[in-house]
């Protein structure tokens, strides 16, 4: 069992706390606006694809930019690109706050926000949350992982409960200018923040890009273990996690409820993720990283697939509970994973790779959103996840390090 007095000394430390609050205030921004914008877009287009397609905008950055912001973090300062994106995503954020205020909203302002937001996600596996380990150390890395993971599932609670809220009390706009106060907290944070920097290979810094994706892509097709590892992240973004685009479409739709309980709903989610990060983070289940990782995900689609069922508010609220409560395994473990297996001189460019796996995503977007325009977004629910357990089945079969009872 993970003692509290590592957690509490993770938490004193000035250096860890502070990018450990980037991830709270940035999380909270990035899943307030997902709801917000879902809500918006169906309230003014009664379209589930273009629901679908604020998202897939989202995750388009992460395929695109995933290796090259994780080869500049195994090069750059991770600080201060950081606070170049969080920088760009407040005066952003506050721009279409503006644009609300005045009543010039519509769809392609929304929709170019999410891909800003998009970008700024790309950041947080290859800079921030390799900062967090490399604070760590080694040595205290699960619980430095799962602390993190377990605060970003507490912020896919919050960020749709505020949302939900706002949207209904304020509007669109005052979800906005919350993101933006959150965005300027973490250029606060970031700003005078000391980390000390490994010495890098000479060799490595003289590499180009294209020799860097060469050598990381190598290592990955050798490495059957990481091989894996990734391709059920690819999994997850293809199959599981578009299952969140159409909990509005499903709120408006079936259980007809109003913005604020889609927002309760979105953080039912949330709130199981929560509660099964801090459950692991605690040591109360006792599986290796790679069972909690496998399980978390097959558990995800079997419960995505129950709540497509549901045709009333408290049962789709346990579903999705029980949804997030899966998902704590499979996000407490993906990172720690990674970080764990690859060599140092790696870490960056594989968190970049990682990147790149969640950016599939926006196929699985696409998919999801076809899938509700043509069936609905209950049907869509259904069709998505029993596609994905397939896949899924067939890496475990071949996964010979999943039957191993001990860890790495």
């Amino acid at each position: 069992m993970i003692s509290t007095h590592i957690l509490k000394g993770l938490l004193s430390e000035q250096t860890y706390l502070r990018v450990w609050m980037v991830g709270v205030f940035s999380g909270i921004a990035r899943w307030l606006e997902m709801l917000v914008v879902g809500v918006y877009t169906y309230d003014t287009t009664g379209s589930p694809f273009l629901v679908a397609l604020l998202v897939i905008l989202r995750m388009l950055p992460l395929a695109v930019l995933g290796s090259v912001v994780g080869t500049l973090a195994d090069r750059a300062s991770p600080r201060k690109l950081l606070i170049i994106t969080m920088t760009t995503a407040m005066i952003i954020s506050f721009s279409v706050f503006l644009v609300f205020l005045v009543g010039n909203d519509n769809y392609w302002v929304v929709a170019f926000s999410s891909f800003v937001s998009g970008v700024v996600w790309t950041t947080d596996m290859p800079l921030r949350r390799r900062m967090l380990g490399d604070i760590a150390g080694i040595k205290r890395i699960v619980p430095a992982m799962s602390l993190d993971s377990a605060t970003n599932n507490a912020t896919r609670m919050m960020g749709p409960l505020f949302g939900g809220i706002l949207y209904q009390w304020l509007g669109p706009s005052g979800a906005f200018a919350l993101s933006a106060i959150m965005y300027a907290f973490c250029i606060l944070l970031l700003l005078g923040l000391f980390i000390p920097k490994e010495a890098i290979d000479s060799k490595q810094a003289e590499s180009r890009i294209l020799r860097d994706f060469k050598e990381v892509f190598s290592f990955i097709f050798g490495n059957r273990d990481i091989l894996r590892i990734l391709l059920v992240t690819i999994v997850f973004n293809v199959w599981g996690f578009p299952f969140i685009s159409m909990i509005p479409v499903v709120g408006r739709d079936v259980l007809e409820i109003s913005a604020g309980w889609i927002g309760v709903l979105a953080a039912l989610e949330g709130a199981g993720a929560f509660l099964g990060s801090l459950i692991i983070a605690m040591g109360i289940i006792r599986l290796s990283f790679r069972r909690l990782y496998y399980f978390g995900m097959l558990g995800y689609l079997l419960f995505a697939f129950t709540a497509g069922w549901m045709v009333s508010t408290l049962p789709m609220g346990i579903a999705l509970f029980l949804v997030g409560l899966m998902a704590a395994g499979f996000s407490t473990m993906q990172s720690t994973l990674i970080y764990t297996i690859a060599p140092p001189e790696m870490r960056g460019r594989l968190f970049g790779v990682l990147v790149i796996c969640i950016g599939t995503g926006l196929i699985g977007f696409a998919n999801m959103g076809l899938m509700g325009e043509l069936y609905g977004g209950s049907m869509a629910m259904r069709i998505v996840a029993a596609e994905g357990l397939i896949p899924l089945l067939l890496i475990g079969l071949g996964w010979r390090q999943l039957r191993q009872k001990k860890d790495i």
